[in-house]
């Protein structure tokens, strides 16, 4: 999974890096001169578009990170038992509830522990830093997205004036960035939590 994400992270920014350079301002060779106002928008949206790159690779990389921390812990023994009592007490998945662990409970965890010679306090305990940082991570995604949606719209908005003047040549090419981003919108949403608020491993 690791090397799926860092797969999916370089081509998102090599693409979008390329793309954009190729629709933002005119070069010799490059894109024909634009009007002025397209112009202003390529500029602004082309630096909008810098700052979502690099809050994208930060999220890459601490997605990466994460990811492997949730393979470590799920790849120690007896965790498809200990996955189910979550499955089955959905209480004990908020690190944050303040439901009452019952007798229950109790007794499920202690045969638990008993089985596989682990304290199911610190399991659950590991357990619960580990859906913290997911869900910190969700929110820096659903960020990222917003911003990627924000950038995408100042490049419609560049591809309107080119259109509304005639210029249908280059409103395509501006037009191709908004198609890459939206590709990187889709590969984030591929990123989401699962019932036990940790994003999936691949395994």
């Amino acid at each position: 999974m690791i090397r799926k994400i860092s797969g999916y992270f370089l081509a998102s920014v090599f693409l979008i890096s390329a793309v954009s350079g190729c629709a933002g301002l005119p070069g010799r060779g490059g894109v024909a001169p634009q009007p002025a106002k397209a112009e202003a928008k390529m500029v602004e949206a082309n630096i909008a578009l810098d700052a979502v790159n690099e809050q994208l690779s930060a999220f890459y990389v601490q997605l990466g990170s994460v990811v492997r921390e949730i393979r470590e812990f799920q790849g120690r023994p007896g965790w498809n038992e200990f996955e189910q009592i979550l499955l089955d007490y959905p209480s004990l998945r908020d690190p944050d509830s303040d439901a009452k662990i019952t007798p229950d409970i109790v007794g499920r965890m202690a045969d638990w522990s008993l089985k596989w010679k682990v304290p199911w306090e610190k399991t659950l305990g590991d357990y619960h830093g580990l859906v913290d940082k997911c869900t910190i991570l969700e929110a820096k995604r659903l960020a990222v997205r917003e911003k990627l949606l924000v950038v995408q719209a100042k490049y419609l908005a560049a591809v309107m004036i080119e259109l509304s003047a005639g210029r249908e040549k280059q409103g395509g090419e501006i037009f191709s960035v908004v198609d890459a981003l939206d590709k990187t919108n889709v590969e984030l949403d591929s990123y989401q939590t699962n019932d036990l608020g940790l994003y999936g491993t691949g395994r």
